[in-house]
């Protein structure tokens, strides 16, 4: 044990035995991942260049390097077919779409009112050219029969069935009116409908009119895709193995670490140790002659004092000064003429 706190240890030498390990054990990882395979399909063989990189060679059984030519071959000629093909799709696609030659795109429906204005017009110029004749006839019928009686406009009785029959005659073209109503509106809807449907329909054409187009323009790069599709050679598949983990060589800093860690510890105890035996003979005279003591060893220093660790000659260990060694003030004499040594005047 060193007589003072022990020197710290080279970090970085350490670090550096540590790097040589770690290369030293990724080397022998390196070489036990690189085995020599041999299968019915072919080698995996490994070899290591000058330059310490490693060259991976594949070597097939001769079926199979047959076949993987045979492949190779397919997938060039397929190449060449499709490339040949390229000037048709410079043809399809070299010319803008002419959209011109497609259905019309259908506008925007007539305007509802118009129609349901138009059914009503129709509707009540029916029903008023019946009513018309109907009206004018029974309004003859009723003044020949109201001269007849001898009645004459600006009579009272004239006048009276004249007015009832007049608003006969309006009640019967205002329900003419509500008819044309009720009846433009329903075929204002109706013609809706129908304006609607084949507006659809004419889109619906014009959108399959387009799609056709453009099927047309693709058809051939379709072509060239189905050809080339599917045409990856697969490369014959070697069994795997279990690879060696990855160990690491010898921790040097950790254990140059460790190792000034227990120094430091033990240096710590032994300085607790000096301050107990220090604090324990406060204020009394302890025994200390070398002349009582055997296997005596420095153990270190404490307030500028020297401390040992012996046996006594009787037996039992002991730990302490040397009474020898103290300065007088230090030191007093026993009446068996052995050295004391004032521990309580060292602190």
């Amino acid at each position: 044990m060193g007589k003072s706190a022990p020197d710290p240890p080279d970090y970085e030498g350490a670090a550096e035995k540590t790097a040589e390990a770690n290369l030293e054990m990724l080397e022998l990882q390196t070489r036990a991942n690189r085995p020599h395979q041999i299968t019915p399909w072919g080698e995996v063989i490994w070899n290591e260049g000058q330059d310490g990189n490693w060259t991976q060679n594949v070597i097939l059984a001769p079926e199979q390097q047959a076949a993987l030519d045979q492949q190779l071959g397919l997938t060039q000629q397929r190449s060449e077919l499709a490339g040949s093909m390229m000037s048709r799709v410079d043809e399809e696609f070299g010319e803008v779409m002419d959209w011109s030659q497609f259905q019309e795109l259908a506008g925007p429906l007539a305007s509802g009112d118009q129609a349901r204005q138009a059914a009503e017009d129709a509707i009540y110029g029916r029903s008023s050219s019946r009513l018309d004749p109907r009206w004018a006839a029974k309004k003859e019928e009723q003044q020949s029969m109201l001269r007849n009686q001898g009645l004459r406009p600006g009579d009272e009785a004239y006048d009276r069935a004249m007015d009832r029959l007049n608003e006969a005659e309006t009640d019967a073209y205002q329900q003419a009116s509500y008819g044309a109503i009720i009846g433009g509106g329903q075929e204002a809807t109706r013609q809706q409908q129908m304006d609607l449907t084949g507006a659809n329909y004419q889109n619906t054409l014009r959108q399959q009119q387009i799609a056709e187009s453009m099927q047309r323009r693709g058809f051939s790069l379709n072509e060239i895709n189905a050809i080339l599709h599917g045409q990856q050679v697969g490369m014959p598949s070697m069994p795997g193995f279990n690879t060696s983990e990855r160990v690491a060589g010898a921790d040097y800093t950790g254990a140059a670490r460790d190792t000034y860690s227990a120094e430091m510890d033990a240096f710590s105890a032994d300085q607790a140790m000096m301050q107990s035996v220090m604090n324990a003979g406060a204020g009394a005279m302890t025994m200390s002659d070398i002349r009582l003591k055997k296997d005596v060893e420095e153990v270190g220093h404490y307030n500028g004092f020297t401390f040992y660790k012996w046996t006594w000659i009787w037996g039992g260990k002991g730990f302490g000064v040397l009474a020898q060694e103290m300065p007088p003030e230090y030191v007093a004499v026993h009446p068996s003429g052995y050295l004391m040594v004032d521990y309580g005047r060292m602190l």
